[in-house]
C-alpha cells in the first residue's frame, strides 16, 4: 500500500535542534483565558443583543477591554521581571 508524504525538516546547517523544556506563554493561564474571552465576546453578543448599532458598540468595547488587559497585564510582567533584575544587580537591559 502507497504510503502519504510525510512532512520532515532538514537541518541544512549541521547544527544540532534547539531543545524546549521551558515553554513560556505570553501570560500564563490568565493570560490564556483573557484572549479567549476577546475571541468569544462577539459571538455572545452578536447572539444576545438584538439591536445592530448597540450589539457594534459592544464588540467594540469588548474588544478594546480584552486588549487593554492583555497589555496591561504584559506591561506588568516585564516591568517586574525589570525590577528583580535590577534589585539581583544583573541588569538586562541597558538603558538607550
Amino acid at each position: 500500500m502507497p504510503q502519504g508524504a510525510r512532512y520532515h525538516l532538514s537541518n541544512t546547517h549541521g547544527a544540532a535542534r534547539q531543545a524546549f523544556h521551558r515553554p513560556q506563554t505570553l501570560l500564563g493561564s490568565a493570560g490564556h483565558w483573557i484572549r479567549e474571552a476577546g475571541l468569544l465576546l462577539p459571538l455572545i453578543i452578536g447572539e444576545w443583543v438584538p439591536d445592530p448599532d448597540q450589539k457594534f458598540r459592544y464588540m467594540k468595547f469588548a474588544s478594546l477591554a480584552a486588549a487593554l488587559i492583555s497589555q496591561g497585564m504584559w506591561t506588568a510582567r516585564i516591568h517586574a521581571e525589570r525590577k528583580a533584575s535590577h534589585a539581583d544587580g544583573h541588569a538586562r537591559h541597558a538603558p538607550a
